[in-house]
């Protein structure tokens, strides 16, 4: 399963870092997209998965992931029952639009950039 996560989001850098320590098992690969040359724009938007010739964005790329990881399995039925009801992707969407973005020398010291709301 290939990991496609925003290095200049904290959040998401820290969350992948989580993941590897919870991949004893070395199922999951970690890829920035923006190293990538020609990212699509929505990978800006959504954390992207890419497992068996399938893409997952969103909440849906996170119950994936857990899938994979054995310390996670216990949340597995509460993630689904989340996302039956809708309520995984509405937590998803909101927090992925209050993340912040560090861009390499693109904010003033010591503040975070916020993501363009009309990017969405």
């Amino acid at each position: 399963m290939i990991v496609y996560y925003d290095s200049y989001c904290k959040m998401c850098t820290n969350s992948s870092t989580l993941w590897k320590k919870l991949d004893r098992r070395n199922k999951l690969i970690f890829n920035s997209f923006r190293l990538m040359k020609n990212y699509p724009p929505e990978m800006e938007k959504s954390l992207h998965v890419r497992h068996n010739n399938q893409w997952y964005k969103g909440y849906s790329a996170i119950v994936q992931i857990a899938k994979m990881l054995p310390p996670l399995w216990i949340l597995i039925p509460l993630m689904y029952m989340l996302k039956v009801i809708g309520l995984g992707d509405i937590i998803y969407k909101l927090v992925a639009k209050n993340r912040k973005l560090v861009p390499v020398n693109q904010c003033a010291d010591g503040e975070a950039c916020k993501i363009n709301p009309h990017s969405r």
